[in-house]
């Protein structure tokens, strides 16, 4: 163990940031990002030919690198209470929120 650290605690007990890369994770997602782009003609040429349980683990296995990762919302609010007009708006927001983010 490193001189001046105890055990289970960090040196950095900010931690790192949400949502930054690590060291290795920036190249080899650079390398993985530039591979496709370069092969992309490729992966169009294979795309038809793939049987389709095929091609959803190939859509599923690359999205990672162009969207990122969601993570799970607890909402601590009592849907059972809302009326179904409440509820519609509250949907429409966040299908009009999601649309908003794809423009940027």
């Amino acid at each position: 163990m490193a001189k001046g650290f105890v055990k289970g605690q960090s040196g950095n007990p900010a931690g790192r940031p949400p949502k930054a890369l690590n060291k290795v994770s920036r190249p080899l997602k650079m390398r993985i990002s530039d591979f496709l782009e370069t092969h992309f003609s490729d992966i169009e040429t294979l795309w038809p030919k793939l049987p389709p349980k095929e091609k959803v683990r190939l859509f599923t296995d690359l999205l990672p690198y162009v969207v990122p990762r969601m993570s799970n919302i607890d909402l601590d609010m009592n849907f059972d209470k809302l009326s179904e007009e409440d509820l519609n708006r509250i949907v429409d927001r966040l299908l009009n929120a999601n649309r908003d983010e794809k423009q940027d």
